[in-house]
């Protein structure tokens, strides 16, 4: 391998290498790959990864009231330098050889001719004589010419089905340009060597050879970078603090409590004055006061004497606040307590207003208890817990239906349509048990439970209503986000059948199994109940006067049925919360 500096060249043979690869003179490259050596993009490289550094550095600690590095030290500007000198210097480097490619008179490339390969990606040539050649031979899509010591190189092809006779041509050159070598004929190795100097060169042409074209401030890359990590290190660490210190103010004074104040005071300095005058004593004055007595207001004027927020600390009404809380307990109602609340949100004496809240619930309570019927041991546990809830998290109670698909009405609807009083599709069971008149069960129910809940419990501690339908799909219950009672039931063939002569028809028992979970959020008790509820076939709905026409006689037989077993199941439920007696006195 020879090393050549292009523009050292004299210029005849500069003209002769630039007239090859340009224009196709004598001698045209053979082989050729276009392209400058990828040096600027290892600088850009570098720029970028000051970049992402720079960008890193600043990040750290930015404005956490918890890192020591919220504000960095004077320390940090070499660290700043550095990078900014790298990302400077990256891109001084980077354009400057862009600017020394653009500059150069030839496209830059590998071009392989018959004397030899020349890389010219820069203007500092390295030339391989085609001599020393170790094989040529195809590679893929490729033509690989590779020399003696290792140094090989690719060249594509723009038609594959063409590289064996590429490389033919290749070796032919070479042996022309060794036999002119050998023969040192001037006529031959002007022919296979671009930088063979010949004897003869136009009389009229320019004797100088080209020169390199720098940038002017080329060899003052260092400097310019020193220059601008001078100026920009100190301005971007000083902005860079100054925003930081902002941030955590901001921080500070969003989270509104002591302990971020503190922090700030910790690790700040720009609003230091404003924090341990005012912003810390008012967020330590608000906890004294969520203490709720007067000690705690009292310890706070102890320990700020003469401080800034004298006149805020001065505003105690707590008694005039207990005078008002007296009033709204002397109504008796949460609705009289809650408008308190509402009415003095800042009141100052929240242990007695939960008190009194607690005294209206426990009272509500007691009441159930002495006329719980006592049947279910769990029952009365389960209501104090519901008690607990509803004072907690509020009043709402939802009752949800879940309906699971029947496994035997299918086979109802078969055996009947076997049976001699079989009167068409109106006959099948099925249609008695559809979405529609599912719902509308489901509501009838729904609401009696709703309002005998609410009334027995506490109308004005707790809002009982119907919540939407599980879907039919749903293999589990959904989580609860209030207390939910689940009712899942279905209706299947009991596996007894019954006929009717007039109005003629045929019909079956069904079994209406039934299963209900009251769930309360975070409880792991819940209340269950189940119930297989069968009937036979409501015959006696059906009259001889009555029309002979099938379908309100069908009608009127499963929905009796129906009715009487939702019913039932509801009375079923009820019983065990309420006494009997109770709801027999309602329904007169």
């Amino acid at each position: 391998m020879k090393a050549v500096d292009f523009y050292k060249l004299p210029r005849a043979i500069q003209d002769r290498f630039v007239g090859s690869v340009m224009s196709g003179f004598p001698p045209a490259p053979l082989l050729a790959t276009k392209g400058a050596k990828p040096t600027k993009l290892v600088w850009l490289l570098l720029t970028g990864v000051c970049f992402v550094g720079l960008i890193v550095v600043t990040r750290v600690g930015y404005g956490s009231l918890d890192s020591s590095l919220a504000l960095h030290s004077a320390k940090a500007l070499i660290l700043y330098a550095a990078l900014i000198f790298g990302l400077a210097f990256g891109l001084i480097q980077a354009f400057a050889r862009l600017v020394r490619e653009r500059a150069l008179p030839y496209a830059a490339g590998i071009y392989l001719f018959p004397a030899c390969l020349i890389d010219a990606r820069s203007d500092q040539f390295k030339v391989y004589w085609t001599q020393d050649l170790a094989s040529v031979d195809v590679q893929g899509g490729a033509v690989r010419v590779a020399f003696s010591g290792g140094t090989q190189f690719l060249f594509a092809c723009t038609d594959p089905a063409q590289a064996a006779t590429i490389v033919s041509e290749v070796q032919s050159a070479r042996d022309r340009a060794m036999h002119a070598k050998a023969t040192e004929d001037p006529k031959e190795l002007v022919a296979v060597d671009p930088l063979h100097n010949p004897r003869f060169s136009s009389p009229v042409g320019p004797r100088d050879p080209y020169e390199m074209r720098l940038p002017p401030w080329k060899k003052l890359g260092p400097v310019v970078a020193l220059a601008v990590a001078a100026i920009v290190a100190p301005t971007l660490w000083a902005l860079r603090n100054n925003g930081s210190d902002k941030t955590m103010h901001a921080r500070a004074t969003q989270a509104n409590d002591t302990e971020s104040y503190r922090a700030y005071l910790e690790r700040g300095a720009k609003f230091k004055e404003e924090v341990a005058g005012t912003l810390l004593p008012r967020a330590e004055l608000r906890d004294a006061e969520r203490a709720g007595t007067v000690d705690a207001l009292l310890k706070f004027k102890t320990d700020h004497p003469g401080t800034k927020i004298g006149p805020e600390v001065a505003i105690s009404i707590r008694t005039a606040m207990l005078a008002e809380l007296e009033k709204a307990k002397a109504a008796g109602t949460l609705a009289a307590l809650d408008e308190f609340a509402k009415h003095y949100p800042e009141h100052g004496i929240e242990p007695e207003l939960r008190e009194a809240i607690h005294a209206v619930y426990a009272r509500e309570l007691d009441a159930y208890k002495k006329k719980a019927p006592g049947k279910d041991k769990n029952v009365v546990p389960f209501v104090e817990r519901l008690f607990a809830w509803a004072e907690k998290h509020g009043p709402k109670v939802e009752i949800r239906f879940r309906r699971k698909k029947s496994e035997s009405m299918g086979r109802a609807d078969q055996y009947v349509a076997k049976t001699p009083s079989f009167m068409g599709e109106v006959s099948y069971p099925s249609r008695q048990f559809d979405e529609k008149k599912g719902t509308r069960r489901e509501t009838a129910l729904g609401k009696m439970l709703a309002t005998r809940f609410d009334a027995g419990l506490s109308p004005e501690l707790f809002d009982i209503g119907i919540g939407a339908q599980v879907p039919f799909d749903a293999e589990t219950l959904p989580d609860v986000k209030v207390p939910t009672l689940y009712i899942t039931h279905t209706a299947d063939w009991s596996g007894h059948s019954y006929v009717s002569q007039k109005p003629r028809g045929s019909y079956v028992g069904i079994m209406f199994p039934f299963e209900a979970i009251f769930m309360i959020p975070g409880d792991a008790k819940p209340l269950k109940l189940k119930a297989e509820i069968m009937k036979q076939a409501a015959l006696g709905q059906l009259k001889d006067e009555e029309s002979i026409l099938p379908g309100p006689a069908e009608e009127k037989v499963y929905e009796a049925m129906a009715t009487d077993a939702f019913e039932q199941f509801g009375n079923k439920l009820l019983n065990l919360f309420f006494p009997k007696e109770a709801k027999e006195a309602k329904d007169k």
